[in-house]
């Protein structure tokens, strides 16, 4: 979503538009915005409770072996209560995340990390979580998280285009609960990934991108990478050009410069032709500083 009004709409710099966001589309967005590539003050971003996505291919996958149902019958999916469901022709079926991606199914491996369920850095912050009785599928819960979406509300129930009513304080506490099942699932995960790169972080970047072939993919697809002209300079190069794998150099280089702004929507990987783990890698060093999981490179491991 960043990338298009980035690269479709001149950053919004002309324009006001109101666009509805996960946690990582609206994180690329500020982080677009902190490189005024997107002017903030003329989005208004709707945030959505989000518990992961699905790679189609991997949930066609899951549905006829874990489900036992026909993928092409399917109507609808959605993850709730800890369970990943499915609609289809004839019922509905639900199995707990949990059991699905510890046998490998499931949700991408960079929304297992995620722990940015609710984006309240946008200026609503909405979704069925919480929502509950009779309620429950009409409407949707709205948490009011900046000046921009107080405006936006008060103008349209005015205009009588939305009605509101106070959230039920039992509705609240589900939506905590069910924000705090998710935020547990990350931390599980980060857990499960990090501690594992603890002491090789080298060696797995090292062994993982050996398969590297300069696609360009991962940097291309990145929502917070900015083209920036290319200036030769042949007495000076850290990488050799035209060079299969490239040099280690190559991606130290590229983890260093992406790294503290990955915001982890998993587009490198999921786009990798090679399978290369690079949402996996640049996650890892980016939370380096606030967990105990990964020591950075080159260090010893740490403590926290």
């Amino acid at each position: 979503m960043s990338t298009f009004i980035q690269k479709y709409l001149d950053g919004a710099k002309n324009m006001k538009v109101g666009v509805v966001v996960k946690g990582c589309d609206l994180m690329s967005m500020i982080e677009l915005g902190k490189r005024n590539e997107i002017n903030m003050n003329n989005v208004l971003t709707i945030g959505v409770n989000c518990g992961g996505s699905v790679n189609p291919i991997q949930a066609r996958k899951m549905i006829k072996e874990k489900f036992g149902v026909d993928p092409d019958k399917v109507t609808k999916e959605e993850i709730d209560k800890g369970q990943f469901i499915i609609e289809y022709e004839g019922g509905h079926k639900g199995i707990k995340i949990d059991e699905l991606e510890e046998e490998g199914y499931g949700r991408r491996s960079n929304c297992r990390r995620c722990k940015y369920k609710i984006p309240r850095q946008a200026d609503l912050a909405c979704g069925n979580w919480g929502v509950i009785g009779d309620k429950a599928g009409k409407a949707t819960f709205i948490e009011i998280c900046s000046d921009k979406g107080a405006d936006i509300v008060s103008k349209a129930v005015s205009a009588k285009k939305l009605d509101t009513c106070a959230a039920e304080p039992k509705g609240i506490e589900i939506r905590g609960k069910t924000e705090g099942a998710m935020l547990k699932l990350g931390e599980k995960w980060r857990k499960k990934e990090f501690t594992a790169l603890r002491d090789n972080l080298w060696d797995f970047i090292k062994k993982e991108t050996s398969r590297y072939i300069k696609c360009y993919s991962c940097i291309e697809k990145c929502p917070v990478c900015i083209s920036t002209p290319f200036v030769e300079r042949p007495e000076s190069y850290m990488v050799r050009p035209g060079y299969i794998p490239s040099d280690p150099m190559f991606h130290l280089r590229r983890f260093a410069s992406i790294s503290d702004s990955c915001v982890n929507c998993g587009q490198c990987e999921e786009l990798c032709p090679v399978e290369i783990p690079l949402a996996l890698i640049s996650h890892a060093i980016r939370v380096e500083g606030d967990n105990a999981y990964v020591p950075k490179l080159g260090a010893a491991p740490y403590k926290n």
